[in-house]
């Protein structure tokens, strides 16, 4: 049975243009009826998340940027985290910078860029958070630092991706969110790992989690949970990893999900 659902947030639970389908909100509510909680896991940072968790009501502890931390939105106790090294992330920033490539970090939940443009407002408008400028990125990163994100046309990002040094593979976890946003994270984050994490912490076994995604960033969860599910918009990847395949998110693929393992109708 049942226990626990994991969901992504956009272009799985969120239609594209970044709303939640009347079906998906049944599901929601379903789900809240018969005690079943709900795990809102993304890439997004915490404060962002945490906006979404409040407007459903659903206060359970959240995956956040892509399983790096994991916070309770009641009281925004960190329940679980794993950053990156001020050092490493500084050659993260100053490789971007040596391609041209847009970059922002984030740390301790504030989204920091050197400069404003239409891809600092585009990931605004998605976010809905407020970035923080500052003159200089390298200069300025002293602390541990939970994501670094590279912005870029996805063929530019996929030829850096293939000649990144070797050695990045061991210290960074390295995938897309979306087909233009190239995540940087500590080497052991994953969503899967954060998932891990709070089935232990409910006192669940793997077979009371289901988890349903579309992204690269999302095939850990699948592959951890005890049914993991595919969007039809998902990467081809992550539907090979999962256990069957639902509806676009446009379509109420989350809510199909819903139906199809607790066999109800909405």
């Amino acid at each position: 049975m049942i226990k626990l659902v994991a969901t992504d947030l956009d272009d799985t639970l969120f239609s594209k243009d970044l709303t939640i389908t009347e079906k998906n909100l049944k599901a929601i509510e379903f789900l809240k009826q018969n005690g079943v909680i709900l795990i809102l896991a993304s890439g997004r940072p915490y404060p962002s998340v945490k906006k979404v968790a409040y407007d459903l009501q659903n206060f359970y502890p959240m995956i956040t940027y892509q399983g790096a931390l994991v916070y309770n939105p009641k009281n925004d106790k960190k329940l679980y985290g794993c950053e990156i090294k001020p050092e490493d992330a500084k050659e993260l920033v100053m490789l971007a910078k040596d391609e041209g490539i847009h970059v922002h970090i984030y740390i301790e939940n504030i989204w920091y860029v050197e400069v404003m443009n239409e891809k600092t407002e585009y990931y605004k408008n998605l976010t809905k958070l407020e970035p923080h400028k500052v003159e200089n990125l390298l200069e300025f990163i002293d602390r541990p630092v939970t994501k670094v994100l590279f912005f870029e046309e996805h063929e530019r990002l996929k030829a850096l991706k293939e000649r990144l040094p070797k050695d990045f593979s061991k210290k960074f976890n390295i995938m897309f969110s979306k087909p233009f946003f190239l995540e940087f994270t500590d080497i052991n984050v994953s969503k899967g790992n954060a998932l891990k994490f709070l089935t232990e912490y409910y006192g669940l076994k793997r077979e009371e989690v289901m988890a349903i995604g579309d992204g690269d960033n999302d095939i850990s969860m699948i592959e951890y949970a005890g049914i993991g599910i595919a969007v039809d918009n998902a990467v081809e990847a992550l539907k090979k990893a999962s256990d069957f395949v639902v509806s676009k998110s446009d379509d109420s693929g989350f809510a199909e999900a819903i139906e199809k393992v607790f066999n109800v109708h909405f």
